[in-house]
């Protein structure tokens, strides 16, 4: 099995992860403005389990949904910080990662990124 370099720098932190198999496929042009319109409102302190979602209207008439959740792994601490750049890099493995979307946890977070068709 040869591992790409993209996975090779991913595995360190990499605890699961899937990609959809079959769906929309992201605009590479635009989902990174939503990504980093989406961890503007996704940032913050969460709660052990608590999510939040946020939804992105793209011009091409797609609809890309963004879910933050906060796990327990490896930290029993009430609250937990998530800034905007580990929201985007965290959203961004999954843009680039995964054509079709898809969900990964790292660390203390799990990132669900997802394009559909129509609007929001």
């Amino acid at each position: 099995m040869k591992l790409t370099p993209l996975l090779l720098t991913l595995l360190p932190a990499l605890i699961s992860a899937k990609c959809y198999g079959s769906g929309e496929s992201w605009d590479r042009n635009l989902a990174p403005p939503a990504v980093d319109t989406a961890c503007k409102e996704l940032i913050g302190n969460y709660h052990i389990n608590e999510s939040h979602e946020k939804k992105i209207e793209v011009k091409n008439g797609q609809c890309y949904v963004f879910v933050l959740q906060r796990t327990k792994e490896g930290d029993d601490a009430s609250l937990r910080k998530i800034t905007k750049a580990e929201c985007k890099r965290g959203m961004n493995r999954e843009l680039f990662g995964c054509d079709h979307g898809g969900t990964s946890t790292y660390k203390n977070w799990i990132y669900k990124a997802d394009p559909n068709k129509g609007p929001c």
